[in-house]
């Protein structure tokens, strides 16, 4: 009996710490500067990469990714000015994961995450994908929503779902 319980709860503590995301489109390979996201998805696939990697062999990243994401551990050094041309050049999706300064920290020469007021970048948008192509000028960014932490995943597969179609 004590084996039964222990299965059981052992299985429930792996389906409580993974969320599960309803995302079925093309699969994804998405490089992460900062914190692995913990999400159950076969058609996800994350691969941690540091800022500097990113900077350093962006051609690279662009050629074996489908974006890259950064998460708040990151965005103080990510914000850093000698990482604008980095992004303004990848011509790839940028995924800034729970920014309510939205991309402007990491775009704008001058501003870093700490300094940008929150209060004049905050538009109530969780996360921020960021697409530039200095060649085309054209920047572009679209804004995710979070209602309710319950709803992360819908979050995610709104996320994904975009990185596919970029």
């Amino acid at each position: 009996m004590r084996k039964i319980l222990l299965i059981i709860s052992l299985l429930l503590l792996v389906a409580c710490s993974n969320d599960e995301v309803k995302y079925d489109g093309v699969p994804l390979k998405i490089a992460v500067i900062g914190d692995i996201p913990e999400l159950n998805n076969e058609k996800i696939q994350f691969e941690q990469i540091l800022l500097d990697e990113f900077s350093e062999d962006t051609l690279r990243i662009s050629t074996n990714f489908d974006a890259v994401m950064i998460t708040p551990v990151m965005f103080e050094e990510a914000s850093d000015d000698r990482f604008i041309k980095v992004y303004d050049n990848s011509k790839m999706p940028i995924i800034f994961f729970d920014s309510t300064k939205r991309h402007f920290p990491f775009t704008r020469e001058g501003t870093t995450f700490k300094t940008a007021h929150w209060e004049s970048l905050n538009n109530g948008s969780h996360t921020t994908i960021y697409l530039s192509d200095i060649d085309a000028n054209r920047e572009d960014a679209w804004y995710f929503y979070l209602k309710d932490e319950k709803e992360l995943d819908i979050l995610y597969k709104e996320i994904f779902q975009k990185v596919e179609t970029l």
